[in-house]
């Protein structure tokens, strides 16, 4: 984990077994603990009283996810891409309850920069989702299912929803839903979203 933190840019201090802290640029302390539970190793991260990442157990994962041990994996790097993402509008001062500046397109489109992914929102109110065109020309588009918009603050978050589009003969689009992992958390989600996301952008590239 300690590697794969400070491969984001974190910096990070080992404090005992299985503790890991992320001191953050702007004078906040990101701690994250390790637990042994069944389906293997399970993170969380706290940042303060904000709960930045919880592993979800095996049996949230959607039904076509992969074996154990690739769960195992995914969870350690969701967990780091979960405190990064936090550490990034953290240290930027971010208001997430502040819907100009903090809204949730915004959240997003920072977010898939940092994994060089383009996430097209114009950050305003209305908006109603985040679009990413994928190397093929497809789109994936992305918003609060909750509140089927992107224009948010990102404070009220709900849950993801995600769509990948493709053209059919009849020139509509099809909309083939994107499996997610729901953590319980917005940071948790996001780590998710993006990896769902990277996904479908190599699998095309």
């Amino acid at each position: 984990m300690r590697l794969l933190l400070a491969a984001r840019g974190l910096h990070v201090l080992v404090t005992g077994d299985a503790v890991v802290m992320v001191e953050l640029r702007c004078g906040e302390q990101v701690i994250m603990t390790a637990s042994v539970a069944g389906d293997g190793l399970r993170w969380s991260a706290r940042a303060g009283e904000t709960v930045v990442y919880d592993s979800p157990a095996a049996d949230a994962l959607p039904a076509d996810f992969p074996v154990p041990d690739v769960f195992a994996d995914s969870a350690m790097v969701w967990a780091a891409d979960a405190v990064a993402c936090y550490a990034t509008e953290a240290e930027r001062g971010t208001d997430l309850a502040n819907v100009f500046g903090g809204n949730l397109g915004q959240v997003l489109g920072r977010a898939f920069q940092a994994h060089g992914i383009t996430a097209r929102h114009d950050g305003s109110v209305g908006v109603s989702h985040v679009e990413i065109e994928l190397p093929d020309g497809t789109l994936v588009h992305i918003w609060d299912a909750g509140h089927e918009s992107t224009g948010l603050p990102a404070a009220d978050y709900i849950r993801f929803g995600a769509v990948h589009l493709t053209p059919t003969d009849g020139g509509d689009a099809r909309e083939t839903p994107i499996p997610l992992t729901f953590t319980g958390s917005l940071w948790g989600d996001l780590a998710v979203l993006i990896h769902a996301v990277k996904n479908k952008y190599d699998a095309v590239s």
